[in-house]
C-alpha cells in the first residue's frame, strides 16, 4: 500500500466533521460502560502542530473563536483542554489525531480504554513509539494502546474476529487515505465484517468522490452550509453501522448532535 501523510490535511473541514462524530459516538457508547475497545485502520500521528498557511484554517481555525461555546461537545472539549491559551490566528495549535482524541475522552470520563491501531508510515510508527514512551508513566490507560506498523485492512480483519460484549462496547474507525483504488471496496468489506461481529463502525469518506452504500446510514456535511472552507472538496460524510438486529439509537443521537453543531456554526 502506498504511504500517506495526513499532516497537511490535519484539522481541515473534513477532519472537523469526522472527529466531531467520532467523539460523539465514543461518548455515547461510554454512557453505559466504564470501558471501551477502540480500533482504527489508518491512524496517523498522535497529534499535529498546525502551521499557517494550512487546510486547517478553513476547518478548525475558522471556528476557533466559538470554542468556549462549543465545549458542550466532547470533540471541542478536548481541543480546548489541549490548547488552553491559543489564539485562532496564531501558529502552533496542537491538533490531536483520532486515537489521541479517544484517549483524552476516555480519561476525562474515567473509563478504561483498549486501543489497537494501524498505519504503515514509518514516521508515524516512530511518533507513536515516542508518544507512548513519554506518557506511559503518566497514564496507565495509554499502555493499552497497541500500534501496528502495517496495513490496517488486513490487520483488522483478524482483530475484529473477537466479538465485544455489552459491558465492553467496541468502536472502529475506518479512515483510509483513498490513494489506492481498492480502498473503498476494502473499507466496505471491513465495515460489514465488523458489524457482523457486533462492532459499532464509522467509515469516513469525501462526498465528492463517493457516497455511502444505500444499505448504510450516513451523515454528510456540506462545508459551505456550515461556514467551512474545504478547498477543492465540497463535503464529507461518515457511514454508520452497528450490530445486526440492534435498534441502533446512536444514529439518531449523532444526527441530533450534528444538527445542533451546524445550527451553532450558522449563528456565528
Amino acid at each position: 500500500m502506498p504511504l500517506y501523510d495526513h499532516t497537511i490535511h490535519a484539522g481541515n473541514a473534513g477532519d472537523l466533521w469526522k472527529h466531531f462524530l467520532l467523539n460523539e459516538a465514543a461518548d455515547w457508547l461510554l454512557q453505559g460502560s466504564s470501558s471501551l475497545i477502540y480500533a482504527e485502520s489508518h491512524c496517523g500521528y498522535p497529534h499535529y502542530l498546525l502551521r499557517s498557511p494550512g487546510e486547517w484554517q478553513g476547518g478548525i481555525g475558522r471556528i476557533w473563536p466559538l470554542l468556549p461555546r462549543l465545549k458542550v461537545f466532547p470533540y471541542f472539549e478536548t481541543l480546548a483542554g489541549l490548547n488552553p491559551s491559543a489564539n485562532p490566528g496564531l501558529e502552533g495549535l496542537l491538533y490531536p489525531g483520532s486515537t489521541r482524541q479517544i484517549c483524552e475522552l476516555a480519561t476525562s470520563r474515567g473509563a478504561n480504554l483498549k486501543a489497537e491501531i494501524w498505519d504503515n508510515h514509518p514516521d508515524v510508527a516512530a511518533s507513536w513509539q515516542d508518544y507512548l514512551l513519554m506518557h506511559s508513566s503518566i497514564s496507565r490507560r495509554l499502555a493499552e494502546i497497541r500500534f501496528n506498523c502495517s496495513d490496517g485492512f488486513s490487520g483488522l480483519l483478524t482483530h475484529i474476529s473477537r466479538s465485544p460484549s455489552p459491558s465492553h462496547p467496541a468502536l472502529l474507525l475506518i479512515d483510509p487515505p483513498y490513494i489506492d483504488s481498492k480502498d473503498a471496496i476494502l473499507s466496505e468489506m471491513l465495515l460489514q465484517k465488523a458489524r457482523e461481529k457486533g462492532w459499532t463502525v464509522l467509515w469516513w469518506y469525501m462526498t465528492d468522490v463517493m457516497t455511502a452504500p444505500s444499505s448504510m446510514d450516513s451523515l454528510e456535511l456540506d462545508f459551505a452550509s456550515a461556514g467551512l472552507d474545504g478547498g477543492r472538496w465540497n463535503g464529507a460524510g461518515v457511514a454508520l453501522a452497528g450490530p445486526e438486529g440492534s435498534q441502533f439509537s446512536l444514529r439518531d443521537h449523532l444526527r441530533q448532535r450534528g444538527h445542533e453543531l451546524i445550527r451553532m456554526l450558522k449563528w456565528y
